[in-house]
């Protein structure tokens, strides 16, 4: 049972004596500790555990059985894998896909690939497929690798009588490709960073308005089963409660959100040294810098985001009676914060664009996309501000209708009220 909340002292608000106790009621538990900790950790997993993964995906020590229908693509694609580490071997023409199946049923093989006689036809309309068909067809690396060696043995017996032997390796060597993302303002940084550190953000966002507007509701429904708010409505009124309870919990958000940003960073940056502790090339690109702008509007949509989102939690938290109806109750809720996370391609894909602009005005999604539209140089300064307009005025709207609501549900106890009970709440004086 949580301990009613203290009287104020003098000069201090309701709301900031019991923000207080909110705030220093979470962060002296070990679960705060320990989740403070692990967040840290579970960023560093998610760097090394991936490249790690796909460095010993099984795209190594492969076996492969070749039927090729050309009589000349088998052996150098075979010879080729066999340069890789992997076990290939070609098989007669007349060996049935049955046959294979059966093989890859027996783990005899991995798989196999089959090449057809019109792969090499000049007429792109005639020309066939190479299909490859395997218990590791979902593996990237392993796809990637059959590609590759594929398509360097097309490009070579294209090329035998034409190029000379010696020229023929420096012709099919594929040539270096690197995605850089620019505005045209400066010049590119690379892409693949640039966008892991907008999923980043937004997924740390997501989080930690989904785990810190949820605690307000738990927290709300606890002290109102407990009968602990009766003691607390002696001491401050409603809407003191509220707020300080919103206060606290999202000043223990800031703190673990801090903490987690700034171990993002340190591994993003020093992701090539930590990367070669296990052995794992890091890959060339680098992060690009981080600019205090980048710091004022993620922090500006954490908070508005979480005091949004925890207004609508408090008021649901007042009109439930028990965890229960309260899973049931914040259903919609849930909702709004789930659709953001399905648009995240309509952002990464376009930043710029129409769908990206429509979605960061929007309120219930604006927290969750922005910052990442923002880090992808998709948002300009007039955008942001609007945005941020938009979402403080539905704010201060969500926190208005959530205090009338909480101020007479918080000692409301049975069923849940109708929307027409809900409109009475709101309307009393």
């Amino acid at each position: 049972m949580s301990p009613p909340a203290p009287r104020a002292r003098r000069g201090a608000p309701d709301w900031l004596v019991i923000a207080r106790r909110e705030f220093l009621e979470r962060v002296r538990t070990a679960w705060f500790i320990a989740v403070t900790l692990l967040g840290p950790i579970a960023m560093v997993g998610l760097i090394v555990v991936p490249a790690v993964l796909a460095a010993t995906s099984g795209a190594d020590d492969v076996r492969v059985q070749i039927v090729d229908h050309t009589d000349r693509l088998g052996e150098p694609i075979a010879t080729g894998l066999q340069l890789q580490g992997w076990k290939a071997e070609v098989v007669p023409r007349d060996t049935t896909e049955a046959v294979l199946l059966g093989r890859i049923r027996d783990e005899a093989i991995d798989g196999f690939l089959t090449i057809p006689a019109s792969v090499l036809d000049e007429d792109p309309a005639r020309r066939g497929d190479v299909t490859y068909q395997g218990d590791n067809a979902t593996s990237q690396m392993v796809v990637m690798r059959l590609a590759g060696t594929v398509n360097a043995a097309v490009l070579t017996s294209r090329f035998v009588g034409i190029v000379p032997d010696e020229r023929l390796p420096a012709m099919i060597a594929p040539v270096g490709f690197e995605p850089r993302h620019t505005t045209g303002e400066t010049s590119g940084t690379s892409g693949t960073a640039v966008f892991l550190i907008g999923y980043a953000v937004m997924i740390v966002l997501y989080m930690a308005i989904v785990l810190y507007a949820v605690n307000v509701l738990r927290s709300v429904v606890q002290e109102k089963t407990n009968r602990v708010v009766e003691i607390m409505v002696a001491a401050a009124k409603p809407r003191a409660l509220m707020l300080g309870k919103i206060l606290g919990v999202g000043a223990v958000g800031l703190v673990q959100v801090g903490v987690w940003a700034a171990m993002g960073v340190l591994s993003m940056t020093y992701r090539a040294e930590l990367l070669g502790v296990f052995g794992v090339e890091a890959g060339a690109w680098s992060v690009p810098p981080i600019g205090l702008d980048v710091v004022a509007v993620v922090l500006a949509y954490f908070l508005l985001g979480y005091f949004f989102y925890a207004a609508l939690y408090a008021a649901i938290g007042a009109m439930v009676s028990s965890e229960q109806e309260a899973q049931q109750a914040q259903t919609p809720v849930i909702l709004l914060l789930i659709v953001p996370m399905m648009c995240m391609q309509l952002i990464t894909n376009d930043p710029r664009g129409t769908a990206a602009e429509v979605l960061t005005l929007i309120p219930f999604s604006a927290p969750i996309l922005m910052p990442m539209r923002y880090v992808l140089d998709g948002a300009t300064a007039t955008s942001v501000a609007i945005s941020l307009v938009l979402l403080a005025l539905s704010t201060w709207l969500a926190a208005w209708l959530a205090a009338r609501i909480y101020r007479v549900g918080i000692l409301m106890y049975g069923k849940r009220p109708s929307l027409r009970e809900l409109g009475r709440w709101i309307r009393y004086g």
